[in-house]
């Protein structure tokens, strides 16, 4: 998965790669607007979708890697429209624009912007602050008009100016789904296999160290300590909370301290309706109003998906939340943009 904080951390390649975008998609495509795919001279990262298409755009991307500058220059684009027909050996019958944007990481300004830009530390309203005024990224010229995509959820990751199709405006909005895990058990661990392939960054914390021994790919992190406050408080409104673990009054502690917090959009507990009932009770006693209350989900997955394996709860789980995404990015403003430069 190559999504922006993954890209970010390319700058610290020792060598040039070629970024290609996935830019205007007329019809069906294998993948959407603003895909991104790094390749390299020997390996490559991310995927547009696999096919004949990821294949053309390999050998192009190689092609432009193995020229010049004088004749491939760094920072600039080189865009292709490609037929996905028959002929292309590819039937999803559209037509997908591949931007081919040549990278020297060290020298690429806008990508090392990106890495402060996108520092987890950061809150959205810095980058929006950022956003906001023209940069050395932002052609000042187009200073009016990204504002104006800034007010409106990114349902073009990758537009083309009107006045003279010479420059792409890119939405950059981190679409990686901030899961926080509280339980690393037989559901946790399974939770961690179905989560892990997203385009997601984890953390699952546990008090036994012991649980913690599975292994896990580079975004999740594993999280031993009985200090769980302040992960809870880290809790931001793209976070989604997921408290399963091995002490039915410990799951009551850590579910009522993220409702307190109220920084979350989605607080699953597992458990029965029974489990929720009692709970219920024992937070409106303890002050919490009816609608800090209704923000938690339990039982946790989709209802429609029966069974109580932790495989089963895990796949419910990871399609629940998958569907709720998908919701919020509708919704969601690009934190800032990208101008590409001048094709």
């Amino acid at each position: 998965m190559l999504d922006w904080f993954a890209l970010a951390r390319l700058n610290n390649q020792p060598d040039d790669f070629v970024l290609v975008s996935v830019g205007t998609v007329k019809g069906s495509s294998p993948r959407e607007q603003g895909t991104h795919m790094a390749v390299f001279p020997q390996r490559s990262q991310g995927t547009i979708g696999g096919g004949n298409l990821e294949f053309f755009a390999t050998q192009h991307a190689r092609a432009l890697l193995s020229q010049p500058p004088a004749e491939a220059p760094f920072h600039e684009l080189t865009q292709h429209s490609t037929p996905l027909t028959p002929r292309f050996d590819q039937c999803c019958g559209g037509l997908v624009q591949l931007v081919f944007e040549k990278i020297r990481p060290k020298q690429c300004v806008w990508l090392n912007q990106l890495v402060t830009l996108l520092d987890t530390n950061s809150d959205d309203a810095a980058l929006r602050t950022t956003a906001e005024r023209p940069t050395a990224w932002l052609f000042a010229d187009l200073a009016e008009r990204t504002r104006t995509l800034l007010q409106a959820p990114p349902t073009a990751n990758l537009r083309q100016r009107e006045t003279d199709h010479t420059a792409l405006i890119e939405p950059i909005a981190p679409r990686a789904l901030d899961i926080v895990i509280f339980g690393a058990g037989h559901v946790g661990q399974a939770l961690i296999q179905s989560l892990q392939n997203l385009d997601a960054d984890i953390t699952i914390i546990d008090s036994r160290a012991e649980q913690l021994g599975f292994a896990t790919p580079s975004q999740v992190h594993k999280i031993g300590t009985t200090d769980w406050q302040e992960y809870v408080d880290r809790g931001t409104d793209r976070t989604y909370f997921l408290v399963l673990t091995h002490s039915h009054q410990l799951d009551f502690e850590l579910t009522e301290a993220i409702l307190r917090h109220g920084q979350f959009y989605y607080c699953g507990l597992i458990g029965s309706r029974t489990k929720k009932i009692r709970f219920d009770r024992q937070f409106k006693a303890r002050g919490l109003t009816p609608a800090q209350i209704a923000r938690i989900t339990c039982p946790i997955g989709l209802p429609q998906i029966q069974g109580k394996s932790p495989a089963i709860i895990a796949a419910s789980v990871c399609a629940q939340i998958l569907i709720l995404q998908s919701t919020a990015a509708e919704n969601q403003r690009a934190p800032y943009l990208r101008t590409l430069h001048h094709v």
